[in-house]
């Protein structure tokens, strides 16, 4: 008993190092039991890769990929999750597996140019960003309906994409990434939709308009990316850093900015599933005819054979023939606003809804309070706080200027972003492009 008490006494008269200690010692048996969970995890996963990797080469089956990793992205933490939990099952299932790697801002744009010609598909190993990039250099070089299926591996800071493919409810992120990569080796692919941002050329003196730039998550201006923006300087506050911009900034944040005062004329064209206009646009709609099978012996004798042709054989839909006088029209209206946010309609659980873009108009933030109160509901994605929603198969902003905003101290470039991507605010028309990119999924 005396010793007991006398632990006792040293606790009490020491409480701030027992209760470092105590917090140190619950850190590491935490850690240790998600060490060991993650382990058996990865086991598991393994032994399923292995199973893909003893199987007899098939004619037609995934064999060569090339990977463009973004060793920057998450903090530096990219390569190293992808050296622990992606590359192993990929070198496992039997593929042959080339990493190239990101040195600077836009890499991945170049680097799609010296992917082999050999190359069966193309996994993306980062975040959002450098997702954009990959799929912008893919579409600037080898036209806007990609064939080569893309591999999403949730790599960065935001996986958008990544997320709505893998991530389940309260799911470990070791368990995510092992399932986008076991996508890529069981080899399911789908198409997904994306999106053309292209500048609108308003200087007479402009020759060359600007390349345009693609994506597959959002463009966002105002509020939102900017509170997105200041969490990644408040790392130190851990679970809390995206709230925390909420608090932590400073007086003339919201104004210096422009997060209060967006002003800006929106022109848009209703969504459309197809008509005799979009024919001539989109070139999802435009499906190339059959190859005409070889006359050899062994195709015309190969009953297997001629069953896999009558089964893959889908019915083509002739939209030169369908009119939809709607599709053209073309309607206009003017902005306030705190927050602009342009997202794809996810078409996952049903693909036969119509592909559109949707434009989330937040609502105008001046003071303090209402940054607490709206700025919470928006980063919760809280439907509520929107002014408005329009729905467009095309979209043009073009900014004015703002005659409501109060002069802030120092002037400040306005930026939006693509992707997670920054660029400079300009007048942009952004266009849907439906099914255009073929991912894998589960």
């Amino acid at each position: 008993m005396g010793r007991i008490a006398n632990f006792v006494k040293t606790i009490r008269n020491n409480w701030k190092k027992s209760l470092f200690g105590a917090g140190l010692l619950a850190y590491g048996v935490d850690y240790g039991v998600d060490s060991y969970h993650v382990t058996k995890l990865m086991r598991t996963f393994c032994e399923e890769a292995v199973k893909f990797g003893d199987e007899p080469v098939q004619i037609g089956k995934l064999r060569r990929i090339t990977v463009i990793l973004n060793p920057a992205a998450n903090n530096k933490k990219a390569k190293k999750n992808f050296d622990l939990y992606c590359a192993p099952l990929l070198h496992l299932s039997g593929v042959f597996v080339t990493v190239l790697e990101t040195e600077r801002e836009g890499h991945a744009r170049e680097l799609v140019d010296s992917i082999p010609p050999s190359t069966d598909a193309i996994v993306v190993a980062g975040g959002d960003g450098t997702l954009s990039e990959t799929i912008t250099g893919l579409m600037r070089s080898r036209g806007e309906l990609c064939k080569i299926p893309i591999g999403v591996l949730p790599l960065g800071s935001r996986n958008s994409v990544a997320s709505g493919l893998f991530e389940e409810a309260e799911q470990h992120k070791v368990v995510t990434m092992a399932n986008a990569t076991l996508a890529v080796v069981k080899g399911n692919v789908r198409p997904i939709d994306a999106f053309r941002v292209e500048v609108l050329n308003t200087d007479p003196e402009m020759t060359e308009n600007p390349r345009p730039v693609y994506g597959v998550g959002s463009v966002e201006w105002g509020l939102r990316r900017e509170l997105r923006k200041k969490s990644d300087s408040l790392w130190w506050m851990g679970p809390l850093k995206g709230w925390a911009p909420l608090i932590f900034h400073s007086p003339y944040f919201h104004i210096a900015q422009n997060t209060g005062f967006i002003e800006a004329n929106i022109r848009y064209s209703p969504p459309c599933g197809g008509c005799n206009n979009c024919y001539q646009q989109r070139a999802d709609l435009r499906r190339e005819a059959p190859t005409q099978q070889s006359s050899r012996w062994w195709n015309i004798m190969s009953l297997e054979n001629r069953r896999t042709v009558t089964q893959n054989v889908e019915p083509v839909v002739d939209y030169t023939a369908i009119a939809n006088e709607t599709c053209t029209v073309v309607k206009e209206t003017k902005v306030i606003t705190s927050d602009l946010n342009i997202t794809i309609t996810d078409r996952s659980q049903d693909h036969q809804l119509v592909p559109k873009l949707v434009l989330e108009v937040g609502p105008e933030v001046k003071y303090q309070g209402e940054l607490l109160t709206e700025g919470f509901k928006i980063l919760k994605d809280e439907k509520s706080v929107l002014k408005d929603v329009i729905e467009a198969k095309q979209l043009e902003i073009r900014p004015l200027e703002s005659t409501s905003q109060p002069s802030a101290t120092e002037e400040v470039e306005d930026n939006l972003s693509i992707d997670n991507e920054d660029f400079e605010v300009r007048p942009i028309r952004v266009s849907i492009l439906p099914n255009s990119v073929r991912v894998f999924c589960k």
